[in-house]
């Protein structure tokens, strides 16, 4: 599509974050865009949820609004990050924002589960983003169902693409004590990340409750009250499975 056609195409934004530093590298601009098709028991934003929600922006006024920025982030090495929601969902959306990023040499960073489809689009997107943050749930199929209320099939997928074209990934996984936390389980997974080949460093991120009570603003019955949330020393034994595997942990 041309730039013009590009600036036209319609999707649906739940926030802006104008200053993220956990969501790539330097100082970034967070696109949160509106509707996931997962219902991860953890999820913090379920505001994000539904496909109808947020406001409507044509792709040219989600790139003004984040270029006023540009000077701001531009000396740390940042740029502008996707996320949401799932941004995967709204594809021609995200093409179209991706593109007019790239015509300014702006840096982009994807942040999804990769619950979607290898489609034409999506092969596109994936070559005008510059890094994608993968938040991989589970490697085994039957608690990738059980926290997401999916199947993990396609993000398994999705990855093995990713690292068929050689595509920049930072793998993000979510501690979540007696569900995904299985040692068995993590020893699989960072044998399998570091097989990938493009895997370039693994986020192990504690399982937290800060937003719990957004659940219980919109009435949405909240599964993990009664989990715990991981300590330091916790999470730096987890580390030390991908460390063994050859992987760099943050």
């Amino acid at each position: 599509m041309t730039i013009e056609e590009a600036r036209a195409v319609r999707g649906r934004i739940s926030a802006f974050e104008s200053c993220g530093t956990v969501d790539g590298p330097g100082l970034r601009t967070v696109v949160f865009m509106q509707g996931c098709p997962l219902r991860c028991l953890y999820c913090h934003n379920p505001e994000t949820w539904e496909f109808g929600g947020g406001d409507e922006y044509t792709a040219g006024e989600v790139f003004d609004e984040i270029s006023k920025y540009r000077n701001f982030w531009k000396s740390s090495g940042g740029g502008v990050t996707f996320s949401g929601g799932e941004p995967m969902s709204r594809p021609r959306f995200l093409e179209a924002l991706l593109q007019l990023c790239r015509a300014e040499g702006i840096h982009t960073v994807v942040d999804t589960s990769g619950f979607t489809l290898i489609t034409e689009t999506v092969k596109r997107i994936v070559e005008r983003t510059d890094l994608f943050l993968l938040d991989i749930k589970s490697v085994n199929a039957n608690m990738h169902q059980i926290i997401t209320g999916e199947s993990n099939r396609n993000t398994m997928a999705f990855a093995e693409y990713l690292a068929s074209v050689k595509k920049p990934v930072w793998m993000r996984y979510v501690i979540v004590p007696r569900l995904n936390d299985r040692v068995h389980c993590l020893e699989k997974l960072a044998r399998w990340a570091k097989a990938q080949g493009n895997i370039e460093r693994v986020e192990l991120l504690p399982f937290h409750k800060m937003g719990e009570w957004k659940w219980k603003k919109y009435e949405l019955p909240y599964r993990l009250s009664e989990t715990w949330e991981p300590g330091a020393e916790e999470v730096e034994e987890y580390a030390g499975i991908f460390r063994a595997a050859g992987l760099m942990v943050e």
